[in-house]
């Protein structure tokens, strides 16, 4: 697969995570202001997944950047022209959104990923 057709998949995977927060998000705003005790169940696991698709949207956004705004990266055709300081804030500043991300989201124990990766085991 070259990698402009792998960038584009990756795009797409971007606006799927980022619909996938919109309907969490949205979600979340219809069931706190209900006052239905059968929507209030579903809570907690819409805003697990708003917490994550906003997690996943930040790591895929950090990811991006770093590709493209590589110094050194010969790959590819760059579509904006950037100076070679302005490439290396933005590899620095997607380095930064993936050390200052918020981690435990799928790390904690109590999170759904660590029960799905206990159950694999």
């Amino acid at each position: 697969m070259k990698s402009e057709q792998f960038v584009r998949w990756f795009v797409v995977f971007i606006i799927m995570v980022k619909v996938v927060y919109s309907l969490a998000y949205y979600g979340n705003l219809v069931v706190s202001n209900t006052d239905d005790t059968f929507s209030h169940e579903y809570d907690e696991l819409i805003l697990y997944w708003k917490h994550v698709s906003e997690f996943i949207f930040i790591l895929s956004m950090s990811i991006l950047l770093i590709y493209y705004f590589f110094p050194e990266h010969k790959f590819i055709q760059k579509p904006i022209i950037v100076d070679k300081e302005t490439s290396l804030l933005f590899v620095l500043y997607g380095v930064i959104l993936i050390f200052t991300a918020d981690w435990t989201v799928f790390f904690d124990k109590d999170s759904h990923f660590v029960r799905f990766m206990d159950k694999i085991k």
